[in-house]
């Protein structure tokens, strides 16, 4: 499990994946324990995590759909595409490759990204402070106040429109 861990799968592999990878080093025991667990299936927790893994499960893997019918070979064969086990009978990589995600975004997750990126830290802005024009020669000379309406128009205090 080791391995595993150091390779960043842990957090991302399916839990009948993980199970194999416990059943590798297992007594016949553990492995009949295995394959008991997938002939039952996945329940709600398993089903939902199989649906995050095939999101960031690299494209050169072959995934089944879900995980209702996986066998231990089915297992056995996804983790190998993985570089997590290799040979016959299987048995743990010494040193798996760094993990390769491919992470598929919807439209609000995508602008969750972008707010997060630009609220970091960008350094030094392009254009300096006082080469800016004043907000002063902006909206008329006028001394616009914190809490007042700002006077573009929007609506806003001046503190949450042009005042940040």
């Amino acid at each position: 499990m080791a391995g595993l861990i150091d390779s960043g799968w842990a957090a991302w592999l399916p839990l009948e994946m993980v199970a194999a990878m416990e059943a590798l080093d297992a007594n016949a025991a553990g492995r009949r324990a295995f394959a008991k667990r997938l002939a039952e299936g996945p329940d709600t927790a398993a089903r939902e995590r199989w649906e995050r893994f095939a999101l960031v499960a690299p494209s050169r893997i072959e995934l089944p759909a879900t995980a209702d019918g996986l066998t231990p070979e089915g297992c056995y064969a996804v983790l190998a595409d993985l570089g997590l086990v290799e040979g016959d009978p299987p048995r743990a990589v010494a040193a798996p490759d760094a993990v390769e995600l491919v992470l598929t975004l919807d439209h609000d997750d995508l602008r969750e990204l972008e707010r997060v990126r630009m609220s970091r830290d960008a350094g030094e802005p392009a254009t300096p402070v006082e080469a800016l024009p004043s907000l002063e020669a902006r909206f008329g000379g006028a001394k616009v106040g914190r809490n007042d309406p700002c006077p573009c128009g929007s609506g806003k205090k001046f503190k949450r429109c042009h005042g940040s």
